[in-house]
């Protein structure tokens, strides 16, 4: 039994992973993720489940996050997430990039919609800051720093984003009201 789960598995990747040959993430900063997110909400895990895709072939683990705040768009009071991966029935996908998540944590998700109407974290793991209490004075902040300013512009290697709540909010904020506006000149 061990060894068919681990060959379905290796199958499943398999099939992943040819249908994503060509895929390339690029690295994205502050100003890419706003950009490419309609949606960035500060929220809760409160469940999460796997399913399989309508042909059977990919597994797909679905989270509903409860919104705590909208930095910048709107998903109501709750939406749900599809990430790929996950185990169903025997079955393993484990997909490397893809954020995973558990009941209870606390997130910034940077969110898409593919054309399905599904929900999505932009830039795969990179459009997802984990929330925790620093233990050191209390206060809620994010895992890691994100660089502000485009990774596509020229000298990307700049400052970082604030790791504590409030500022960085602001700077989210700041940067989704620059994606808002037109471009000079084009």
């Amino acid at each position: 039994m061990r060894l068919q789960k681990g060959i379905a598995f290796l199958v499943l990747a398999f099939l992943w992973i040819s249908g994503a040959v060509a895929t390339t993430f690029l690295p994205m900063n502050l100003d890419d993720l706003t950009a490419e997110s309609p949606a960035i909400a500060y929220g809760k895990i409160v469940a999460s489940r796997t399913e399989w895709n309508s042909t059977h072939t990919l597994i797909y683990t679905v989270y509903t996050v409860q919104a705590m705040e909208y930095l910048h768009g709107d998903l109501g009071p709750s939406f749900e997430l599809q990430e790929p991966g996950g185990e169903l029935d025997g079955f393993g996908l484990l997909v490397p990039g893809v954020p995973r998540f558990t009941v209870g944590q606390e997130a910034i998700l940077f969110v898409w919609t593919d054309p399905q109407e599904q929900h999505q974290v932009t830039g795969d793991e990179q459009g997802s800051l984990t929330v925790q209490r620093d233990p050191a004075t209390g206060l809620k902040m994010v895992n890691r720093v994100v660089r502000l300013g485009s990774a596509k512009s020229a000298g990307s290697v700049g400052p970082t984003t604030s790791r504590f709540l409030p500022q960085l909010f602001h700077q989210i904020r700041s940067s989704a009201a620059k994606a808002r506006k037109p471009a000079a000149n084009q």
